[in-house]
């Protein structure tokens, strides 16, 4: 992973615990590298910049020109500026040649893609045979929605509403994100070809709390209670020979 200065500075949402705590769990899956890496929805490139260096080309995408933007600032000047390549793009439209990539990344982005099916057949195009799929998303057996309760035109804080992703219907009406358990996940990507190899589950990172709390939350991973992180972790597979 890389820890140049100005590279691995963390985003806004997940700060440096968080970011680190997603790519080790892909990362602990299998290996991060090869020829040809893809991450889909890098936003400002904090989890991109974090596993580039193993690869030979990378590419990332996001809708939002901003962050794409604040991308460039952040590797502009290093040696990723020359082999990552930022595009603005959709997921469920890659530019790629099918069997294009070894590695396929999504870093907290699935539960916001409207056409989820078509974007993970489009993933399954561009992975190689044997290449691999990572993602991490939110869990639906956390308690709390993460990403804010909708109260009419008003977003609250997850706090308001307890135990509301515990409530498919309800959290549907209330949140503009989707949550998963690692079972509906895992019939999505087996549904489109990719064989599910690894699962994990990611308690907060509490990056700003006080150190027993984040220490209380590492330790709550090794435990069964881990089945109610914030996040699943998970790797899948496209059959088939490299």
């Amino acid at each position: 992973m890389n820890d140049g200065p100005g590279i691995g500075d963390p985003s806004g949402a997940f700060g440096r615990r968080g970011v680190a705590k997603r790519v080790g769990a892909v990362s602990r899956h299998l290996p991060v590298r090869g020829d040809r890496l893809l991450d889909i929805g890098c936003g400002d490139g904090a989890h991109t910049v974090e596993i580039a260096d193993d690869y030979v080309r990378v590419d990332a995408i996001d809708l939002e020109p901003q962050r794409l933007d604040l991308f460039a600032e952040r590797i502009a000047g290093t040696p990723l500026e020359d082999r990552i390549g930022l595009h603005k793009m959709s997921a469920d439209s890659l530019a790629f040649d099918p069997n294009t990539f070894d590695r396929v990344t999504a870093f907290e982005v699935v539960e916001h893609i409207d056409d989820l099916g078509s974007a993970l057949g489009e993933i399954h195009r561009v992975l190689k045979p044997g290449g691999a799929f990572s993602l991490t998303t939110s869990n639906r057996w956390f308690p709390f929605e993460t990403h804010g309760v909708l109260w009419g035109d008003r977003r609250m804080p997850a706090l308001t509403a307890p135990f509301l992703p515990w409530v498919p219907p309800l959290h549907g009406r209330m949140s503009d994100v989707r949550a998963f358990t690692t079972q509906e996940m895992g019939r999505l990507l087996r549904g489109v070809g990719l064989r599910v190899r690894a699962i994990d589950y990611l308690m907060p990172a509490f990056d700003r709390r006080p150190r027993p709390l984040r220490s209380l939350s590492d330790v709550l991973e090794g435990t069964p209670l881990r089945v109610f992180g914030m996040a699943m972790a998970v790797t899948a597979v496209k059959p088939g020979r490299p």
